[in-house]
């Protein structure tokens, strides 16, 4: 399931969400639409970072993953039977 919030605002007050923001999932408190979002302990994560800027317009982006569940292939379900 997806979550999510858009906000518009000043620089300066974006800047003072996303710190709010950080601090409420380091402590494990952060909700997205009424959702407790939840970064497992036991999982590797993989993080990214990215930027963009043209003439038209600019974004900025962190990004946070993990695998919740390996996918298994057909191939090899295949080979079994």
């Amino acid at each position: 399931m997806n979550y999510r919030e858009k906000y518009e605002s000043s620089k300066s007050e974006c800047l003072k969400h996303v710190k709010t923001i950080i601090g409420e999932l380091m402590k494990e408190e952060l909700e997205v639409e009424g959702m407790e979002v939840v970064i497992p302990d036991d999982k590797d994560l993989e993080y990214k970072i990215k930027y963009e800027n043209d003439e038209y317009e600019g974004s900025f982006s962190i990004k946070i993953g993990w695998v919740n569940k390996e996918i298994v292939e057909e191939e090899e379900e295949e080979e079994e039977v």
